[in-house]
């Protein structure tokens, strides 16, 4: 506590408020000299004093202790404006574009791979067949690399166990749409070889496999919590 710095308070806020030192003293029950004292700095007000001074004055006894005042520090902090750009705001940007990519890669890769199984007999019987199944795992490929940049963002201001919990629902939808081209293409692949008779039952396997290794590793992830 500076006694020079306390004194300058007073007297700043005294005038800001039209009193003189005498009215002031009377307010507070003090003498006048009192009052001359504190504000030269050649004396210190009774602590007990503190709660009716700060009050007087309109202000906090931080800012007359210390010429701060914590709790307008506190709500200046929180009124700034927070950044747009932090971890969690990256990731959303990012998965939602993941999203919009897988979404686009089932549909043209899944309906181009269905529709070809049932109508070619031969594999890649089309060009379009085969630019479609090559945008398709361009985009399955891009939406991948854009979930996980947002999740090497997220490492940067969270925990391991903490992404973890976060990513497990969204990776679970994401990898569902995501698996939807690759296991389309598998079955045409499957179709046009001497399994072809089998490629139900074999993909029926397929996806059993796939959804039991998924919830096992969805369960696991759970029990980080």
């Amino acid at each position: 506590m500076n006694p020079k710095q306390t004194g300058s308070i007073i007297a700043q806020k005294r005038k800001e408020l039209g009193l003189n030192q005498t009215q002031l003293a009377e307010i507070l029950n003090v003498s006048n000299r009192t009052v001359s004292k504190w504000e030269n700095g050649d004396g210190f007000p009774d602590i007990t004093l503190l709660p009716e001074i700060s009050k007087t004055l309109g202000i906090s006894i931080d800012f007359l202790l210390t010429g701060e005042d914590r709790r307008t520090k506190e709500t200046e902090e929180n009124e700034k404006p927070k950044s747009v750009y932090t971890s969690k705001n990256i990731f959303k940007f990012l998965y939602v574009i993941a999203l919009f990519l897988a979404a686009f890669s089932a549909l043209l890769g899944g309906i181009t791979e269905l529709y070809c199984i049932w109508a070619f007999p031969v594999l890649f019987y089309t060009h379009w067949e085969i630019m479609f199944a090559a945008v398709s795992l361009v985009t399955t490929v891009l939406g991948l690399l854009a979930f996980i940049l947002g999740a090497v963002r997220l490492n940067m201001e969270y925990s391991k166990k903490e992404i973890i919990i976060y990513l497990r629902k969204k990776a679970a939808v994401l990898l569902s749409l995501f698996a939807v081209f690759p296991l389309t293409f598998l079955a045409r692949i499957i179709d046009h070889s001497r399994w072809g008779y089998f490629t139900p039952y074999i993909m029926a396997v397929i996806i059993i496999v796939l959804i039991l290794l998924g919830s096992r590793i969805y369960k696991k992830t759970g029990e980080k919590k």
